[in-house]
């Protein structure tokens, strides 16, 4: 297997993840040689060993033992093959490049003598004994394709917005056991269940570490190593964000980002009118708080007056069921705040758009008759839209061409 880079690009590396005296053992081939294509054989060996401790430490791993795992070392005794002396909790390690340069250079001496080591192959085949949090000796598939994937760049909620949008909700957790959201207070979420319907406090800092590892990594499991003793309400809650995918074998929570289809990655939400509420309310926070550059008020995009941010609304420029997945999280662009007091359903309702030229298009005004619907298109009508650049003229473009009513018909 070769591990992603967080920009998506492969890294010439191979490493797999096996099981090893009843732990988990990642084993990183050696570097040299000729390759396959034009590059040497594993001639990124030393960035992809940075990236896998790296990704390992997100995880919270335990770096038990190492040893060079070479065929010319395989009749040595285990401890002439160390290389990691001490176990180390690389969840406290700040410098990677450090623990990454005591690990290769603790290869060159092995197999060699005294006098040969300082010319020796610090490249070499490593098997590294690993103790992750989440992960038993039965997850070495799982844990090889998380740590091959790139990082996540998801753009989450925090913890307070996403449980403010979910007080009054009942969600599920995997298991099908059912949660209300009674109140957030003091640091706390208070969760009823069918045993306690009054309500248990969760802390809420418990639900942003859940958010944290699921933007960092794209996947997490749900259990009481990773996210605590309150873990099936967490997952619950991970849930209910866009594009994250539950499983109940093993109890994971997995952002999906792959879809082609517009709506494809929605559908697990399973009764759609309600959780769709849920999810468009939780979006909608975050993308008034980002367009308005955290103020309490900011002006209409299109009308220009100024409101208190209650009153307005992160309209999508591009309709959202039409985006792309990328097109989802360039948040800047693809929406813009309008007032509730009628641009965002002239907007929505293709009544208005916005030209090439930034200006503000309307239907045509002399078939409206004399009224506040007239006088209000007429205040809107070629003024600059505050929201369009040219980052956001593609999907302004879109609206033009497929909402718009006043556009031309062939």
């Amino acid at each position: 297997m070769f591990a992603l880079d967080d920009a998506g690009r492969e890294l010439n590396a191979e490493f797999s993840v096996g099981e090893s005296g009843g732990r988990l053992s990642l084993v990183l081939e050696s570097a040299g040689g000729q390759g396959k294509g034009p590059w040497p054989r594993n001639h990124e060996y030393v960035p992809a060993l940075k990236l896998l401790l790296g990704r390992l430490r997100e995880r919270k791993a335990v770096l038990v033992s190492g040893v060079v795992a070479s065929s010319k070392t395989v009749d040595l005794p285990e401890e002439k093959r160390s290389i990691v002396p001490a176990p180390i909790d690389l969840a406290a390690e700040s410098d990677l490049e450090q623990l990454r340069r005591q690990l290769t250079r603790a290869q060159g001496k092995v197999g060699l003598s005294d006098s040969a080591a300082k010319d020796g192959n610090n490249r070499k085949r490593i098997e590294l004994r690993l103790q992750v949090p989440g992960y038993g000796p039965g997850d070495a598939a799982r844990l090889a394709a998380d740590l091959a994937a790139p990082s996540g760049s998801a753009v989450l909620p925090r913890a307070e917005d996403l449980l403010g949008d979910l007080v009054g909700s009942t969600i599920p957790t995997v298991t099908g056991r059912e949660n209300k959201v009674l109140a957030v207070q003091d640091g706390s979420v208070l969760v009823g269940t069918d045993r306690s319907p009054e309500g248990q406090p969760v802390p809420i800092a418990d639900i942003q570490h859940g958010l944290d590892v699921l933007a960092a990594r794209g996947s997490l499991q749900i259990s009481v190593d990773e996210l605590g003793h309150r873990s099936a309400f967490v997952g619950a809650v991970l849930s209910t964000l866009p594009h994250a995918i539950p499983a109940k074998s093993p109890a994971t929570v997995t952002l999906d980002s792959s879809t082609a289809e517009p709506d494809a990655a929605d559908r697990h939400f399973g009764e759609l009118d309600a959780i769709t509420q849920v999810k468009v309310r939780t979006e909608q926070t975050r993308l008034r708080r980002l367009l308005a550059n955290e103020r309490e008020s900011a002006p209409c995009a299109l009308c220009g007056d100024e409101f208190p941010l209650r009153f307005l609304v992160a309209a999508h420029v591009k309709k959202r069921a039409a985006c792309t997945d990328t097109e989802r999280r360039n948040l800047r662009d693809i929406a813009m705040l309008a007032c509730s007091f009628g641009c965002d359903i002239l907007y929505e309702s293709g009544w208005v758009t916005v030209g090439e030229d930034g200006l503000i298009q309307t239907v045509p005004l002399d078939q409206l008759p004399a009224g506040s619907l007239k006088l209000r298109m007429e205040q809107l009508a070629g003024r600059r839209c505050e929201a369009h650049r040219p980052e956001s003229e593609p999907y302004f473009a879109w609206h033009r061409t497929t909402t718009f009513v006043g556009r031309p018909t062939a």
